[in-house]
């Protein structure tokens, strides 16, 4: 990418219909006909949404298509509004960077030495209650804040406050519990308080739990079929990852942000961070060399999301999928692209690298365990091969071809025998074998 965004976005402003007619909804529509995604995006252009595009269902079993009101968990997502609402609460002298984390939790290891500044940068070592065994079942129920705090209390810190970086969605599900002791409000209040309305938003805000009747897409594995994830129960992810919304609305929020509409310029400053890859205050900075952008991301269930901020050019880019076997960095790609007035590639999803389409078709498709109970689909993302387990919640990965239909992720190993449609899958030392129905 030679030429400046600036530039070429004044090329892409005089030819935008043709060019996403043209590039994106062939490339959007490929990814959802070779069962890659399903989702919805959103391009926004100063004050304008400029494109959109929806693929794929909300309810894979009754078949209803996601349309542009259609919301979806944004996951992580969340941490960008619960870090603007924890500024607004320091710029209402509520609060301050410098308050100790016991003023609220005082049975928290190391709380007195942990500030609302390190829990906004993920700098206080408190262990992540997300990686506890057991968690998954755990955050299908309702818990109460003392349960949430009692759940992950009596781990070990990782790291002493300050010292080190380590995401952490616990530090942002403690700031929005206090939030509500600062506000006497629940999170839901306080959003639609200090976001919402203002913003004119209609289809953001926090719930316990996915409500179909509003028109909220469910989540999925992508198998033979789309298998539906059972739901999380969002009390568990207070300020770390419970909102929904659309990508429009979603776009509408960050412009905000960047537009002074939201915080003061001063504390949108000390809320980006500096360098390329680094943590802000619940936002981090995008790696381009030569443009200046910023981003989260997010997962909850198999709702993936993200948005790309790029506040010289007011370009900001918005893709939520609530079933997903790609990397959405691809997909934000090109929709960068758009802007660049570059053609979106249509992957080739019947091949990966050193391997033909003929060869690739005895392997590809899904396959069952022993026990009948477990699946796991092998496809393609248009360069490797790509595995997804039928276990709720589980996320695709990809594998390196070693040759001789041997293939390799860190402690993971498949070998496949295409003559008997199987194949052994290997880690941590343990065997299972898996074959293509008859």
């Amino acid at each position: 990418m030679k030429h400046t965004i600036f530039t070429l976005l004044l090329l892409f402003l005089a030819n935008q219909k043709f060019s996403a007619q043209q590039n994106l909804d062939p490339y959007l529509d490929h990814l959802f006909n070779n069962r890659k995604m399903m989702g919805s995006v959103a391009i926004s252009y100063k004050d304008s949404i400029i494109y959109s595009k929806q693929i794929g269902y909300s309810n894979a079993e009754t078949k209803k298509l996601i349309d542009e009101n259609t919301k979806f968990r944004v996951g992580s997502i969340t941490k960008t509004y619960t870090a603007v609402l924890i500024l607004k609460a320091i710029e209402e002298q509520k609060l301050k960077f410098t308050t100790k984390l016991s003023s609220y939790y005082p049975q928290i290891k190391n709380a007195e030495k942990i500030t609302i500044e390190q829990l906004l940068k993920h700098r206080t070592g408190i262990y992540n209650f997300t990686e506890k065994d057991g968690e998954l079942d755990w955050e299908r129920n309702f818990h109460t804040e003392d349960e949430f705090i009692n759940y992950f209390s009596k781990e070990k810190s990782n790291f002493k406050p300050g010292a080190e970086y380590e995401y952490s969605n616990t530090n942002y599900a403690l700031l929005g519990f206090i939030l509500e002791k600062i506000y006497q409000k629940p999170y839901a209040e306080i959003l639609d308080e200090k976001i919402i309305k203002p913003l004119h938003l209609k289809n953001t805000y926090y719930s316990f739990e996915i409500d179909e009747t509003k028109n909220e897409a469910l989540s999925y594995n992508i198998q033979d079929n789309y298998l539906k994830n059972t739901t999380v129960h969002y009390s568990n992810h207070p300020g770390s990852g419970g909102i929904t919304s659309t990508p429009r609305e979603v776009n509408i929020f960050i412009s905000a942000v960047f537009e002074g509409k939201l915080i003061a310029a001063k504390n949108l400053e000390i809320m980006l961070p500096k360098k390329g890859g680094e943590y802000g205050l619940g936002i981090m900075k995008l790696g381009f060399t030569d443009i200046e952008g910023y981003d989260h991301s997010g997962r909850v269930e198999n709702f993936i999301s993200e948005y790309w901020y790029f506040p010289k050019q007011k370009l900001g880019l918005v893709c939520l999928t609530n079933a997903v076997n790609i990397n959405t960095d691809d997909v934000m790609r090109n929709l960068l692209g758009y802007a660049y007035r570059k053609a979106a590639v249509l992957p080739n999803f019947k091949t990966i690298d050193e391997m033909p389409e003929d060869q690739f078709s005895k392997i590809q498709g899904t396959y069952r365990g022993d026990d009948k109970k477990e699946s796991v689909t092998i496809s393609s993302n248009g360069k490797k091969l790509t595995f997804q387990a039928s276990q709720t919640g589980q996320i695709y990965f990809t594998l390196n071809n070693m040759g001789d239909h041997n293939f390799e992720s860190e402690n993971v190993k498949l070998t496949f025998y295409p003559e008997k449609k199987k194949f052994t899958l290997t880690q941590e030392g343990k065997t299972e074998v898996f074959k293509k129905p008859l």
